[in-house]
């Protein structure tokens, strides 16, 4: 992999105004836009070129041939930490590179609302529920035939022991606002719940002829694959089989459809009314009314969250604001009036909220106020 050339950075900028840009050069730019947004005063154009100059040395920004599967941010390595911080261009229809504008008001207000975590409660087959983020490294249930442990990187892993099928019930695996979880299920399968979701599934999938969870809200699978025992994930409206495999499901329930987004493998998705379709790689299917439709998939964008971004991509002001929404645990009122205007960029999840609203406030005729746990979006 050759690391990016020296940009001409005039040429860069018109590519980005006519949409023309790779997403090595929109990674680029975001980088640099991040750094100029914390200078002190404007730069220069001859500044400009410096600070392009230096950043093209400095940041080892490696091109990948493009791939579906690959999220954006794994191909950054960004020095000071950079990659770990906001890379953000809202952009509605152009580029602007704003010029140093007066202090945001989101940022006067100085109330930090920090962002989620990694935490979720369990809940046993007898009801009692374990608070995964009070528990240490180490083993968390230990009951007839099973073993339930957490890692040192805060995955739950279930392990079934002895030859016999000792281990029977369900359990459920719970996460609010503003807490994520992953955890390796009986059969080896990974699963990451995202913000506000809950997934159940049985402590064993022994002598049983299917593996069969249930989702509310959304989840990215890694399915261990076993031709002889179907993996079913049953979510609102739509049941979801595959024998191995790696895909999302957005199932809120404030989201107008269902996405159902496959990665790698294939799926078959039957709905509550007896459509079915196939997916293919690289394809979304939204359920809405009981009807199914099937469309390219940005895998990028859908996966991000389980990476620690946001990514979005042409997303509406109200979708955006429903996932800072979920992961920052605050209520989003909207004034009337607003723009209808869409917005592109990514943004790390582990930064204060009022760092994202600063940046989405210089990006376009919208304020946001905070108001304890409440924000407030106007114009």
């Amino acid at each position: 992999m050759a690391a990016m050339e020296k940009p001409d950075f005039d040429l860069l900028l018109e590519k980005y105004r006519k949409g023309e840009c790779t997403p090595q050069e929109l990674d680029f730019i975001g980088s640099w836009y991040l750094q100029y947004q914390k200078d002190a005063e404007p730069l220069s154009q001859a500044e400009l070129e410096t600070e392009v100059a230096r950043m093209t040395e400095n940041i080892a920004l490696k091109i990948a041939p493009p791939t579906n599967q690959t999220p954006l941010f794994r191909r950054l390595r960004l020095p000071l930490g950079i990659a770990a911080s906001i890379l953000v261009i809202f952009s509605i229809g152009y580029l602007l590179l704003p010029a140093r504008r007066k202090e945001p008001e989101i940022a006067r207000q100085q109330q930090a609302i920090s962002p989620g975590r990694q935490a979720a409660s369990l809940t046993l087959a007898n009801g009692k529920k374990i608070f995964l983020s009070d528990q240490q490294a180490g083993q968390v249930v230990q009951e007839a035939g099973l073993s339930i442990s957490k890692t040192s990187n805060g995955e739950l892993v279930y392990e079934v022991m002895g030859s016999k099928d000792q281990a029977h019930g369900f359990h459920t695996l719970t996460t609010s606002n503003g807490e994520t979880y992953r955890v390796r299920l009986p059969d080896g399968s990974t699963v990451w719940l995202n913000a506000a979701s809950s997934l159940k599934y049985p402590v064993s999938f022994k002598n049983s002829s299917t593996r069969i969870v249930q989702l509310s809200g959304e989840a990215y699978f890694e399915i261990y694959k076993d031709r002889r025992h179907a993996f079913i994930v049953r979510s609102r409206g739509q049941e979801v089989e595959v024998l191995g495999t790696h895909f999302n499901i957005n199932a809120y329930h404030d989201e107008t459809g269902i996405k159902t987004t496959l990665l790698e493998g294939s799926v078959r998705l039957k709905s509550e009314r007896g459509a079915s379709r196939m997916l293919k790689p690289g394809q979304q299917a939204e359920l809405t009314d009981g009807k199914i439709k099937i469309l390219p998939a940005d895998t990028r964008s859908v996966t991000a969250w389980k990476d620690g971004y946001f990514r979005f991509r042409n997303e509406s002001l109200k979708s955006v604001m429903r996932k800072i929404s979920r992961w920052y645990n605050v209520e989003v009122v909207f004034e009337k009036g607003l723009p209808e205007d869409t917005y592109s960029g990514a943004v790390a999840r582990h930064d204060n909220l009022s760092q994202i609203l600063e940046i989405m406030e210089g990006s376009n005729n919208i304020h946001f106020s905070i108001k304890g746990r409440r924000i407030i979006v106007s114009k």
